[in-house]
């Protein structure tokens, strides 16, 4: 027997709850809006359906969904918070207004199946997400009335919990590289972004192999895509980028494409060390970069150098704000070491060298690699084990011979190093191809430092209020396909806050904080999400009158909404909804 037949058969019998006793008001109908409604409206207001669909749409009867409108509906549910993962949509829209966020009446949650979302997924891999993309940036930028001179390069891997994949036809390949999340052992997928530097706004992405460095990455970026980037954004002149972007290889590449390049010399680079070691010269040249702010960040110049064969303007820079930080890393570092040299003089200990030759041998090799730990005052001993040569009974004269050399030395934090060592990573170096221009040390240094808008949108991508960072796929191109619908919806989160923010400041608008005793004048848009979350913004229908109400939207958002334009407010006004289905 079916158990809800059983309940109805045994209730009258037991004290039970029937089906009857729960409320199920079916003349209010109710649907979930939240953080959707502004989602949506960021997507209708940049016309990224138009690229989308252009790339590929899809046309047919047979035909559920626009592609368009599967790729809103995703983006509005990666930015939903708090995040609902993405094999979870069809459960997702069960309860909110899908038909009116995309127009449409004919649908229904049901059809949102993985079919369909897979079928998306496979068409924008055939087209190539970087193609995809920049177009998709350019009409954003376009919207926004942006003109994107200066960019940022930088990456960061997403982990894979299934096993590593490789896949016909994808030159992507699922498996183990550097991790940023703390997961060597996964395999994984690794995301190159370019970030406007002033707007933030992501422009360009691209996905490789989790082993692939980033000095590869980088130089394949510029060979590979920066002609198309260039076509998009025409006024694009400036490449900024870590470490990884300093080698002789993307150098040249760099001059191939016209492109002016910003990095960060390695520290072990000769160029770098040749300006340490002009610093230790003529100490006196370092100052403060700011003349009205003599305690503030100091530099100086150092003259040309070559990178490879590319000739490069030099910067070193001392920031004495991260001598906190520095000093707390390389203390960490220094007590690994520590631990690390004990145990392998407790093994000289324990198992000992044949002969004293060979313990000062393996000494030297121990104490030839110490950075920041030294050995104690009380020095090296060495005690030789003695044994008999055989065993039984010994003759009265014999003598026992040594069979091991046994090492004792005890080694403590070298504070002098440490010091040094904090001291000098307070330091680094900076260079520009853009030998020609009469640079300032604050505006080189000011480029460089706005790296930290491409690490910003990787928070952001990160953040478990929007998704999570484990992929749930298995083919590596639906999972190269997966990364743009984030970065997509990145694209729209991005532009959003930088239009909220620009509005609010014209008209002196403010939202609360968390606890509501601070009035905030630029917030991040993860806030105005939360506050809206918080609200509990639904959608009410009555049934006899067909009346429509939106519910719970505080006054503060209202004015918001308002000041960034009508169609931001759409999805929130209640007429939009008196003849749409929900």
């Amino acid at each position: 027997m079916p158990y809800k037949a059983w309940v109805q058969k045994n209730i009258r019998h037991r004290n039970m709850a029937s089906l009857d006793d729960f409320d199920d008001d079916n003349e209010q109908v109710t649907a979930e809006l939240g953080n959707l409604g502004l989602t949506a409206a960021g997507f209708d207001y940049f016309n990224l359906d138009e690229p989308i669909e252009l790339c590929i749409g899809k046309i047919g009867s047979h035909v559920k969904f626009k592609s368009s409108e599967i790729v809103k509906l995703l983006c509005c549910q990666v930015l939903n918070v708090p995040y609902q993962s993405l094999y979870g949509t069809l459960e997702f829209y069960r309860n909110r207004p899908l038909q009116a966020l995309i127009n449409r009446k004919d649908v229904t949650f049901e059809q949102l199946d993985r079919n369909v979302l897979s079928r998306t997924l496979d068409a924008i891999a055939e087209f190539g997400p970087e193609k995809l993309f920049l177009r998709c940036s350019a009409k954003v930028a376009e919207k926004l009335g942006l003109k994107v001179e200066s960019v940022h390069l930088d990456s960061t891997s997403f982990h894979y919990s299934g096993e590593p994949r490789i896949e016909d036809g994808c030159n992507i390949v699922l498996d183990q590289g550097y991790s940023r999340d703390n997961h060597p052992e996964l395999g994984q997928i690794n995301e190159l972004m370019l970030c406007d530097e002033l707007s933030k706004l992501p422009i360009f992405e691209t996905c490789v192999s989790g082993h692939v460095s980033d000095k590869t990455s980088f130089r394949n970026v510029i060979t590979d895509y920066w002609d198309s980037i260039k076509a998009q954004f025409k006024d694009l002149r400036y490449l900024t980028g870590d470490s990884a972007l300093c080698t002789s290889p993307i150098a040249k590449a760099a001059k191939e494409h016209g492109i002016k390049m910003v990095t960060r010399i390695p520290d072990k680079n000769d160029e770098a060390t040749a300006c340490r070691k002009m610093l230790k010269a003529h100490p006196e040249e370092l100052v403060p970069v700011d003349e009205n702010n003599p305690e503030g960040t100091k530099a100086m110049w150092c003259g040309e150098g070559k990178l490879g064969d590319e000739t490069v303007k030099k910067l070193l820079v001392q920031n004495e704000l991260l001598y906190s930080t520095k000093k707390r890393i390389i203390t960490k570092r220094a007590e690994k070491e520590l631990d690390k040299v004990n145990s392998q003089l407790k093994k000289l200990w324990t198992q000992p060298c044949k002969c004293k030759a060979d313990a000062e041998q393996e000494l030297n090799k121990i104490t030839a690699k110490l950075k920041l730990v030294k050995l104690t005052d009380a020095g090296i001993g060495y005690e030789e084990v003695q044994k008999y040569t055989h065993k039984g009974r010994h003759g009265k004269d014999e003598q026992k011979v040594t069979v091991a050399v046994k090492v004792r030395a005890e080694v403590e934090l070298d504070d002098t190093a440490i010091e040094q060592k904090i001291k000098e990573d307070t330091y680094y170096v900076i260079c520009t191809n853009d030998v020609e221009r009469n640079w300032t040390m604050a505006e080189l240094i000011g480029v460089y430092k706005k790296q930290s808008v491409v690490e910003r949108n990787w928070r952001c991508l990160k953040d478990k209020k929007l998704l999570i960072n484990a992929i749930y796929l298995e083919l590596p191109s639906r999972i190269n396909a997966l990364m743009w619908i984030m970065t997509t919806a990145l694209l729209i989160y991005t532009a959003t806050e930088y239009l909220m923010r620009k509005k609010m400041q014209e008209q002196k608008l403010t939202i609360p904080s968390p606890d509501h005793k601070v009035q905030l004048e630029k917030p991040s848009l993860m806030r105005l999400y939360q506050y809206i979350g918080n609200s509990g913004i639904v959608l009410q229908c009555n049934r006899s009158t067909g009346k429509v109400s939106v519910l719970g939207l505080p006054t503060e958002v209202k004015l918001v909404l308002i000041a960034m334009g009508d169609e931001w407010c759409r999805y929130y006004l209640k007429s939009y909804y008196q003849d749409k289905a929900f």
